[in-house]
């Protein structure tokens, strides 16, 4: 899911509301950051002192892991309807 879009960022913000818990500490701390604080790649990077493509995939595979917890638990499609 590309983040370029408000639509998909309030997505992946309930998302991370929801399934968060379920992420490791690191990942739950880096998608805060970029997803919920708006930092850029690099801003993450440096704070967390790894590589901005390390951080890229760190939140392609969160992102990944959070869509497949609502594919396979549904609670936010529950939630709507």
């Amino acid at each position: 899911m590309a983040l370029d879009t408000l639509q998909s960022r309030e997505r992946l913000v309930t998302l991370l509301e929801r399934y968060g818990p379920l992420l490791t500490d690191h990942q739950r701390q880096v998608m805060d950051l970029h997803v919920r604080q708006d930092w850029s790649l690099s801003e993450v990077a440096h704070q967390q002192d790894i590589s901005r493509a390390a951080v890229h995939d760190l939140v392609r595979r969160a992102t990944q892991a959070l869509e497949d917890f609502e594919q396979r638990l549904g609670l936010i499609a529950e939630r709507d309807r």
